[in-house]
């Protein structure tokens, strides 16, 4: 397997931490167990997000999985098991909210 700064810097973490560094280091067996974690996460935190943050929700399109990633762990930890916008305090609610706006002013251009 290629050495690559993100496996060193992150010494067995998981795939996601090579990703960063250089996706093309991923053997083709990697790059697809990847594809499907990132459909799994896709698939858990979309729905959540649409009855978390206000309108418009966020379309099939929008990358949900980003929050199942280290750099927004802190976030989703923050939201823990809430599936309503209520359950969330203000703090997280915000957050939750810009990060959601922010990406969808990405997406769109």
């Amino acid at each position: 397997m290629p050495t690559t700064r993100g496996t060193l810097l992150c010494a067995g973490d998981d795939l996601v931490a090579r990703l960063t560094d250089d996706p093309w280091s991923l053997a083709p067996a990697e790059r697809a167990a990847l594809a499907a974690r990132h459909a799994r996460d896709q698939a858990e935190w979309l729905p959540r997000l649409r009855r978390l943050v206000e309108p418009p929700v966020p379309t099939e399109d929008f990358p949900a999985f980003l929050l199942a990633l280290p750099p927004f762990a802190r976030l989703a930890a923050a939201v823990g098991g809430a599936t309503r916008a209520v359950e969330l305090d203000v703090g997280t609610a915000d957050e939750l909210q810009r990060f959601v706006d922010c990406y969808r002013v990405w997406l769109t251009g």
